[in-house]
């Protein structure tokens, strides 16, 4: 038994299977989690023809749901509260631009009303948010795999208030 010590000799090859099952998990769970960090709200957005326009890096978001509640990303927003927060958000603003998330069943009052509210808050461009219909974008939403591709989908814009 003892003249078979081979079996004993360092290997020095580098297991990589660990590695790989872990990056296969933090794969899983970053595409699991990817589509909940976008606009936090849940909105059934119109559908529109049109093109994609490129998403910006760190998009201000204002969501209008069905029962007329206001949000920024996930946090609702009392229409008390609203032209201090959004005077506030336009001063902060880089590009002076906003995105609105309008649900498709939202009153058209209500959303001239946001539009409204931030335009005399100081946003120079108001964009509307919408999923682009089927039909010749179907490969402009192909190309884009990216489950964060919702806000990539602006469809149009609103003229400077």
């Amino acid at each position: 038994m003892m003249e078979r010590h081979d079996d004993f000799d360092l290997m020095a090859d580098i297991n990589v299977t660990p590695f790989i099952d872990v990056m296969l998990v933090l794969l899983v769970i970053f595409m699991i989690t990817a589509p909940l960090m976008l606009g936090g709200v849940h909105v059934n957005l119109p559908k529109t023809g049109g093109d994609p326009m490129p998403r910006p890096e760190s998009p201000l978001i204002v969501s209008l749901d069905a029962e007329a509640r206001v949000f920024v990303d996930k946090d609702e927003i009392m229409e008390a509260d609203r032209p201090e927060l959004f005077k506030r958000l336009a001063q902060d603003s880089e590009s002076g631009e906003v995105y609105v998330r309008g649900d498709g069943e939202v009153k058209y009052a209500f959303m001239m009303e946001l539009m409204a509210e931030l335009g005399e808050a100081g946003f120079a461009r108001v964009t509307l948010v919408s999923e682009i219909k089927s039909g010749r974008a179907d490969e402009a939403a192909a190309s884009q795999t990216s489950p964060a591709s919702e806000a990539a989908r602006l469809a149009s814009a609103v003229s400077p208030l």
